[in-house]
């Protein structure tokens, strides 16, 4: 009985290319925010494709209890980042970053984007925290030093944008979700996580709006 050869880690050349690429994901979706579903969906996606052909070879299984600590944790990175957009907010440049995303997050129906939300984020989750974080863990690199340069990068790619807000959560979610690929062996935590985390930035209810504010001007 033949055996499928088993995948190495994915090549270096591969997600360096996936990291530049999503750079420039996140710029031309900033730049044109009709874009920005589009361009972050199919993208993020794709960059996922290489891992999860390797992840299918070997699934690691997880726990209910794993899957419901990925959703607090999303349940809980969303509320910090609400908080910090709210002290963000009363600066300028917090103010237009903010506007941005809100714009972004509109260019399609709400239902819609909750579909698009799920291919991108699962894509975002393999590449980072699966073909990225696991490989380091593979190669015998400390836990914290993985976690730390697999969330920095992440966070780099993100500062694409030149908006403040998304390097900022990326930090935030990639040390989250990062955490969990860890110390639960398994990617899936981190997916749920993510999703969540996503959902509720990107779809409902979103982050605060820096537009309303703009009617007191008319008063």
């Amino acid at each position: 009985m033949s055996t499928r050869p088993q995948l190495g880690p994915v090549p270096t050349s591969t997600l360096v290319l996936g990291a530049a690429a999503q750079t420039g994901f996140s710029y031309l979706s900033f730049r044109d925010p009709r874009c920005f579903w589009a361009v972050m969906t199919v993208g993020l996606s794709a960059c996922g494709v290489p891992g999860f052909r390797r992840l299918r070879q070997r699934p690691a299984r997880t726990s209910g209890r794993w899957l419901g600590v990925g959703l607090v944790t999303g349940l809980v990175g969303y509320g910090i980042t609400v908080a910090g957009a709210i002290v963000i907010g009363r600066l300028a440049i917090g103010r237009r970053s903010l506007k941005q995303l809100e714009q972004c997050s509109q260019g399609v129906s709400r239902p819609l984007a909750a579909m698009l939300v799920i291919p991108a984020g699962i894509g975002e989750e393999i590449f980072w925290r699966e073909s990225v974080l696991g490989r380091q863990l593979e190669a015998g690199h400390s836990q914290l030093g993985s976690l730390l340069g697999a969330t920095l990068a992440y966070a780099a790619v993100q500062a694409g944008s030149l908006q403040p807000l998304p390097p900022l959560g990326a930090l935030l979610l990639g040390a989250g979700a990062g955490w969990l690929r860890i110390r639960s062996g398994s990617i899936w935590p981190a997916v749920v996580a993510h999703l969540a985390y996503s959902e509720l930035c990107l779809v409902a209810p979103g982050l605060p709006a820096a537009g309303p504010r703009s009617p007191e001007k008319s008063n």
